[in-house]
């Protein structure tokens, strides 16, 4: 029998985390679904993002298991290049597998090592959206020096890189080298479809909003749009880490202005556990991203078959021709007013149908053993 190839996984979080969102899913998903193809081993942080205690029960400093998985859970005081090279060179595995593109100890110093020849492993590089436009224009000096650098350096030579959408394929050949080596193998998803049912009257509507709370996710643009629907009945519920506090505050004293009919609540940080059952409680997700390279909170709203509204700065796109939400220029936001306002107006029997769409639509988009296929290739270097 063919032994079976190890990815050594480099990661800034992981679980049992869950306050860094979709990078962690990714993973999560990942190791899951190719588990019997593949061996996967992970080093990342001994705690979640911005969290200043480890987490509970896990054995840090060693190889340990969680859910099935090899970890190496890593304390600060060994989160340095000499800790973190040594523990690479002194693990058996074939390719290198790197889930950021700015992570100094989990990305930047392996390409360097990797340049350098201090590690001999392929790479395998997947960015994660961090070259969108969007997401490039957070801190975009210190990225821009950063990026300039490298190709001035050589630092991404005979990387091979993952994009997740043809759009992600175009914005790394933009910002990188239009030759550059890439495989386009999408997220796999995270729960498996499923239909609850929920009443939906006419003229109300149950929104939710599920993501971190920071200026690229786009919440406040979200009650801007709601301070506009003057006659409808709105849930506009919100949920996840107030990861910019400054950010959070602006949000919170302009949902003070949203019209009596607007009820607004902040709700909590939900775990993985906790998502579909979460989703299956409103009619739609409200989520106008500013951008999404994949969205895994978007993919699991189609599977538990409720309706989005989005940007058009995702991947899912033409919803309101598959008749399972919106995608929505940012620019337009009388075209959000009315997507509310439309789905609003929805009566049981319509919202049924759209519903049973959503779950047709994500069906045809992720076929599940196509995705394993094109990892299994992309790790065949």
């Amino acid at each position: 029998m063919k032994a079976k190839k190890t990815i050594l996984i480099l990661c800034d979080w992981f679980l049992p985390g869950f306050l860094a969102g979709g990078p962690i899913q990714s993973i999560a998903t990942l190791t899951q679904n190719l588990a019997n193809d593949l061996d996967f081993k992970i080093i990342t942080n001994d705690r979640d993002f911005n969290s200043t205690k480890a987490y509970d029960n896990i054995i840090i400093n060693e190889w340990t298991f969680y859910e099935g998985r090899s970890v190496f859970y890593v304390s600060p005081e060994n989160l340095n290049s000499k800790f973190i090279l040594k523990l690479i060179q002194k693990t058996p595995h074939d390719t290198i597998y790197l889930n950021s593109l700015f992570s100094k100890v989990f990305s930047i110093y392996p390409l360097n090592w990797k340049k350098q020849g201090k590690i001999t492993s392929n790479i395998v590089l997947a960015p994660r959206g961090m070259l969108r436009d969007g997401a490039l224009a957070v801190k975009p000096f210190k990225k821009q020096i950063f990026l300039c650098y490298a190709k001035l350096t050589g630092l991404f030579k005979n990387i091979h890189w993952q994009s997740t959408s043809a759009d992600e394929t175009n914005e790394i050949k933009k910002r990188i080298y239009t030759n550059v080596l890439i495989s386009e193998v999408s997220n796999f998803p995270a729960v498996s479809n499923q239909l609850r049912s929920i009443d939906k009257e006419v003229g109300v509507l149950k929104l939710c909003f599920i993501a971190r709370i920071v200026d690229i996710k786009n919440l406040n643009f979200a009650i801007e749009i709601l301070k506009e629907i003057k006659s409808e009945q709105i849930i506009f519920d919100v949920y996840g880490p107030k990861e910019d506090e400054v950010y959070w505050r602006l949000c919170e004293q302009n949902a003070m202005q949203l019209p009596e009919n607007i009820k607004f609540s902040y709700k909590s940080v939900l775990k993985q556990s906790e998502m579909s059952q979460t989703i299956s409680q409103y009619h739609a997700l409200f989520m106008p991203t500013q951008t999404e390279n994949f969205g895994h909170i978007i993919v699991e709203t189609f599977q538990n078959a409720r309706l989005v509204i989005i940007s058009d700065q995702t991947p899912w796109r033409f919803l309101e021709h598959n008749k399972v939400g919106f995608d929505l220029p940012l620019v337009n936001k009388n075209q959000f007013i009315q997507a509310v306002i439309a789905l609003s107006q929805l009566g049981q029997d319509e919202f049924n149908r759209m519903s049973r769409a959503c779950l047709i639509y994500i069906q045809q988009k992720l076929n599940i053993e196509q995705i394993k296929k094109q990892y299994l290739k992309m790790f065949e270097l």
